[in-house]
C-alpha cells in the first residue's frame, strides 16, 4: 500500500513539472509582449515629441517670416530650419510647403481656416507616414506584425498685439510717476525694471501696473492707502518691447515712401530734400515726405500758429518744438541719438483732439530721448525713443498715448492719462507670436 501511494505522488510530480513548463513559455511569451510594447512605446513617444518640436518651430519661423516674405519664401525658411534637427536623409520630408498654410484663427471656437495671402495665423502638420515612405518603424512590436507606425503633430501659431504696447506709458528702465495723476480704465503703466510712485494717484479700475517683479514696486510708507486702486491693478509680468527693434527699418521705409510704414495721408512716394533750421506749416506741401538737412544746427519746429500736418519729416537733427506747437497727421523721426533729441518748451500736442475719433494721431521717433517742460498732450499720439523721456507737470487730456522707450520715463504731477480704443490706427506696431493650439 506504502508502495502504491508512493508510486502516485511520484507521477503527480512528474506531471506538475511539465505544466511548470507551459507556464514559464506563457510567461515568456507575455513578458516579450510587454517588452516590445515599452520599447516601441518609448520610441514612438521620442518621435512624437521631436515632430511636435519641428512643428512647432517651423510654425512660428514661418509666421515670423511671413511679416517680410511672399508665402513660398517663408515656408522654406522653415522649412530650411527644423532640417538639422529631423535631417531628410534620416527621417524623410517631415514637413513640406504643402504641410504649411497660412490662414486666421478664432480664439473663440480654437478653430483655424485656411486663407491665401494671410499673415495672421499659420498651421503647421509634420508626420511620418507610410504614404510619405518614411512611416516610424517599430522594433519588437514586428514579432507580432506590426512593421511600422504612423506619427503626426501639429501646430497653430497665431499674431497678436498687446494692448498695453497701444496705449500706455511702457518702458526697458524705470517708470517714475510722481504725484495727483489719475489713469483711466484699460491705460497701462509698465516696466522692465520697476515702477515708481509717489501718493495721491488714483487708478480706475481695469487699469494695469506691471513690473517683472511687484515686490520691487517703490512708494512712499503711506503705500497703497494714498494710491487709490493702485493695489488691484499690479501684475507681474515682462513685455518685450519689440516696435524699439523696427526703428530703423521705420525710418528706412518712411525714406523710400513704400511700404506698410506710410501714412494713408502721403500722397507722393519720392522724398523731397529740405535745408533748413526752421520748418512751418507754410513751408511744406500736405502729402509729402521731407528729408530736412538742418546743416549741423538744431532743427526747430514751429507748429503754434498754424499745426504741422499731413507730412512726414525725416532728419538726423535734434528737434525743438516751439511752445504750443501741435502735429497731426504727421510723423516727425529724428535718428540723433542725444539724450535731447526731442525737446519742447511747453504745450507740446501730438494728435487731434477729437475725442477719440479715427484719424488725426501723429507719432515722434527718435534714436534718442524726449524731453517736454510742461502740458504735454496726446491724442492717438504715439512716442518711440530709444533713450530716457521725461515730460513735466499738467500732462492733461491724454487720450489715446503710447509712449514707449528703451530708458527711463519719468514723468512728475497733476497728469490725466486716458484709454481711447480708437484713434491710435497710423501708430508704428508691430506683430508678437504665440502658440494658440
Amino acid at each position: 500500500m506504502w508502495k502504491f501511494i508512493t508510486s502516485k505522488i511520484s507521477r503527480m510530480i512528474r506531471d506538475c513539472g511539465g505544466s511548470v513548463t507551459v507556464l514559464g513559455l506563457y510567461m515568456f511569451v507575455v513578458g516579450t509582449m510587454i517588452g516590445a510594447f515599452a520599447l516601441d512605446y518609448t520610441y514612438l513617444q521620442t518621435t512624437k515629441t521631436q515632430l511636435q518640436v519641428a512643428a512647432d518651430q517651423a510654425a512660428h519661423a514661418a509666421l515670423y517670416n511671413r511679416r517680410t516674405m511672399s508665402e513660398s519664401d517663408a515656408k522654406i525658411a522653415a522649412i530650411n530650419l527644423i532640417q538639422p534637427l529631423l535631417p531628410v536623409e534620416l527621417y524623410g520630408d517631415i514637413i513640406t510647403p504643402v504641410n504649411i498654410e497660412f490662414g486666421s484663427f478664432d480664439r473663440m471656437t480654437a478653430e483655424f481656416t485656411s486663407e491665401a495671402g494671410s499673415n495672421k495665423a499659420v498651421r503647421v502638420q509634420a508626420s511620418m507616414l507610410e504614404t510619405k515612405k518614411n512611416a516610424a518603424p517599430s522594433y519588437l512590436f514586428k514579432m507580432l506584425g506590426v512593421d511600422h507606425f504612423d506619427v503626426v503633430a501639429s501646430s497653430v501659431f497665431m499674431t497678436y498685439r498687446p494692448g498695453c504696447l497701444k496705449e500706455g506709458l511702457m518702458a526697458d528702465g524705470i517708470v517714475d510717476l510722481q504725484s495727483n495723476n489719475s489713469f483711466s480704465n484699460g491705460f497701462c503703466i509698465h516696466s522692465n525694471s520697476h515702477v515708481s510712485i509717489n501718493q495721491n494717484n488714483y487708478f480706475e479700475p481695469g487699469t494695469v501696473v506691471s513690473m517683472p517683479n511687484i515686490n520691487d514696486l517703490d512708494m512712499p510708507r503711506s503705500g497703497f492707502e494714498k494710491n487709490s486702486g493702485l493695489q488691484e491693478a499690479l501684475r507681474d509680468q515682462r513685455m518685450y518691447l519689440n516696435i524699439l527693434n523696427r526703428l530703423d527699418d521705420i525710418k528706412t521705409g518712411l525714406s523710400s515712401g513704400n511700404g506698410d510704414y506710410i501714412p494713408k495721408y502721403i500722397t507722393s512716394s519720392l522724398a523731397t530734400n529740405l535745408k533748413a533750421s526752421t520748418i512751418t506749416q507754410g513751408a511744406l506741401i500736405a502729402g509729402r515726405i521731407y528729408k530736412v538737412d538742418c546743416q549741423g544746427a538744431t532743427l526747430n519746429i514751429d507748429g503754434s500758429s498754424v499745426p504741422i500736418q499731413k507730412v512726414v519729416i525725416i532728419t538726423t537733427c535734434p528737434v525743438k518744438f516751439a511752445n504750443g506747437s501741435k502735429i497731426m497727421d504727421a510723423v516727425i523721426l529724428t535718428s540723433d541719438t542725444t539724450a535731447n533729441s526731442i525737446t519742447a518748451p511747453q504745450g507740446l500736442q501730438i494728435g487731434l483732439n477729437d475725442n477719440c475719433a479715427a484719424g488725426g494721431g501723429a507719432q515722434i521717433v527718435t534714436m534718442g530721448g524726449v524731453s517736454v517742460a510742461s502740458k504735454l498732450s496726446m491724442f492717438g499720439g504715439q512716442i518711440l525713443a530709444m533713450k530716457d523721456v521725461s515730460f513735466a507737470a499738467n500732462a492733461d487730456g491724454l487720450q489715446g498715448a503710447s509712449i514707449v522707450t528703451r530708458g527711463k520715463l519719468n514723468g512728475t504731477s497733476n497728469s490725466k492719462m486716458g484709454f481711447c480704443l480708437s484713434g491710435m490706427e497710423q501708430n508704428f506696431e508691430t506683430d508678437y507670436y504665440r502658440m494658440a493650439r
